[in-house]
């Protein structure tokens, strides 16, 4: 019968230290010199949403597999068709204002770039492989829905699942089981900036809330799709007139 009696243990451990520190050190360090010497094209752009999908894939899989492998249920890394009724109201309570507070940074962002085209040129420093134009979108839908399942897989289904039995100070709140995949998770960003870095990192704070409040990773899977998705689209239309178009 699955249990949880061998969590976490040394493969964990490393598995922790890999996804969380190493890997996106080593990722950020390598998109750096890629944005600096690479010319981001269309056709460059979607086959780096093709690689970046594929290498979430193999990650999130092999997650998975050590799971298999020792015999733990699937429903401890949230993979349920119900929520937690105890914490509905907080469940919703945190995607409402997650929706509020993503609205808002959209809004600002929208207005900020009217008012300074500086905007845009951070924009194609640090996010250059955001799409350009609709053809492009089918491979970038293609990474939102990887990033969606196997970040949350690996960030809120594991690392936070795995955080838990430390469980923070005895203060009876998940508090380590929060900050600590949203600092490893906004971390891996870094070379997108620090601000993009403290965004990161307060939505996954709440992503984090919402998949223990709730006790799914499908709720968080969606949220993440969709905020990807929308950045991506709003991106889109603020680049739109550049002349970085190929």
């Amino acid at each position: 019968m699955p249990s949880m009696d061998n969590f976490p243990g040394l493969s964990d451990h490393i598995l922790v230290l890999i996804y969380g520190l190493v890997i996106p050190f080593l990722s950020g360090v390598k998109s750096l010199e890629n944005f600096d010497n690479i010319i981001f094209t269309e056709d460059i752009r979607r086959r780096f949403y093709l690689a970046n999908s594929l290498f979430l894939f193999l990650a999130a899989a092999v997650i998975l597999v050590s799971w298999w492998l020792h015999d733990r249920p699937f429903a401890a890394m949230g993979f349920r068709l119900s929520i937690d009724v105890k914490n509905r109201a907080l469940t919703f309570g945190m995607i409402a204002m997650l929706a509020v507070l993503y609205a808002g940074d959209l809004l600002y962002s929208i207005l900020k770039w009217k008012k300074k085209s500086s905007t845009i040129d951070t924009l194609d420093d640090t996010t250059p492989f955001l799409p350009r134009k609709l053809r492009e979108i089918p491979a970038y839908l293609v990474m939102c829905i990887s990033a969606g399942v196997f970040e949350e897989i690996i960030y809120r289904g594991y690392m936070v699942t795995y955080f838990l039995p430390q469980y923070n100070f005895r203060t009876g709140l998940p508090i380590l089981a929060v900050t600590a995949p949203a600092f490893l998770f906004s971390l891996a960003h870094y070379y997108q900036g620090w601000q993009a870095v403290l965004k990161i990192f307060m939505l996954s704070l709440v992503l984090g809330i919402i998949f223990l409040s709730s006790g799914s990773i499908w709720i968080v899977m969606i949220i993440h799709f969709t905020i990807d998705l929308l950045g991506g689209l709003v991106a889109m239309r603020l680049m739109k007139d550049t002349r970085n178009e190929y």
